[in-house]
């Protein structure tokens, strides 16, 4: 009874491992198509690079007015072949003016070693809202001038990068330093016909970095003495008092009219020597807490001169003027601190 059974049974399985078969034979086919186009696919080419580094050999002339620094450093580049020397297509984009010298290249096995010397004045942010308690960083921005980033890219040399110890700024030191590559994007291909038309470009820039903190104040005494002088001078006015209340008063309102006047000069003397016309410093902060002080003198001499026109009302204006005098001078005084103190934390 099997054997019956055998002839049908042996046809039902044979047709499936037909399909098997030539299934396999399909993938094997198509793995050799692939691996063949795999081998014959040449492997994406690496974008050419330079190792690029710096050492600064004096930073100087630090100008907040006119946010400029003048530097001299010397800048070098190690490449894999003579044609990609870096130094050869410097551009410094935050650069007023620059003075390349004594540009040399030297085969060292299987690189080329570049440098050349630069000599130049660059525009900086100076922000001087905490002054003189202030840091400054300081940017010196090379850029590749010629090929994008698909042709060409930086690699930051740090550890050969740093700088002179003999750098001494006016007015700072040096509290960090940093130096590496970062992209420069642009809006526009500058009609590279190689790049997306109407499309954009970027190219490396190498960023050296400086952190300036300053250590030298006596300019902040020089500019702060004339107003806490105008402020003892208005806080004397709260003080004076006469048998003849006539003759007291306006003598007040001449001391505040002179304390006014000395703080409001000065103040114009410290933003033309700072040049921070739209940020508010400390140095300002100062100021203004003391033409505010002067001011409500003034309220308060005119006020106590209204009192006064009555006899019987001295007592009262007596109590007013020192109450007003206490509250003035200990605000003052409080807001100063706080001020200095944010300023130096931060």
């Amino acid at each position: 009874m099997p054997r019956s059974y055998g002839g049908p049974a042996d046809g039902r399985r044979g047709f499936p491992a037909g399909l098997r078969s030539g299934a396999a034979a399909l993938l094997a086919a198509a793995a050799a198509v692939l691996s063949t186009l795999i081998i014959a696919t040449p492997a994406a080419a690496a974008v050419p690079s330079c190792r690029v580094g710096a050492y600064v050999t004096d930073l100087y002339a630090v100008d907040p007015v006119r946010r400029t620094v003048n530097a001299e450093l010397w800048l070098w580049s190690v490449c894999p072949r003579k044609d990609l020397a870096a130094v050869q297509r410097l551009e410094f984009t935050n650069a007023t003016s620059t003075t390349l010298t004594a540009p040399s290249s030297e085969k060292v096995d299987n690189e080329y070693w570049t440098q050349v010397k630069v000599s130049g004045t660059f525009r900086q942010n100076f922000d001087l809202t905490d002054f003189p308690f202030d840091k400054q960083v300081v940017r010196i921005r090379v850029e590749e001038n010629e090929l994008d980033e698909s042709r060409f890219v930086y690699r930051a040399d740090v550890k050969n990068s740093t700088y002179s110890p003999r750098i001494h700024p006016d007015d700072f030191k040096i509290t960090k330093f940093r130096i590496g590559v970062v992209d420069a994007p642009y809006r526009t291909n500058f009609g590279d016909p190689r790049l997306k038309q109407g499309g954009s470009s970027r190219y490396s820039q190498l960023v050296i970095k400086f952190q300036l903190t300053r250590e030298d104040i006596t300019s902040f005494g020089k500019q702060i003495l004339p107003v806490y002088v105008a402020f003892l001078v208005a806080l004397v006015s709260f003080l004076i008092w006469s048998t003849d209340d006539e003759v007291a008063m306006v003598a007040r309102l001449g001391i505040l009219g002179a304390a006014l006047f000395t703080i409001m000069l000065n103040l114009r003397a410290v933003d033309e020597a700072m040049g921070t016309f739209l940020n508010v410093t400390l140095v300002e902060e100062i100021h203004f807490m003391s033409l505010l002080y002067v001011l409500i003198g003034v309220a308060n001499t005119t006020y106590v001169m209204g009192l006064l026109t009555d006899p019987m009302a001295r007592p009262a204006a007596r109590r007013f003027n020192n109450r007003i005098f206490a509250i003035a001078t200990g605000c003052y005084i409080v807001a100063n601190v706080i001020a200095i103190a944010l300023t130096v934390s931060f």
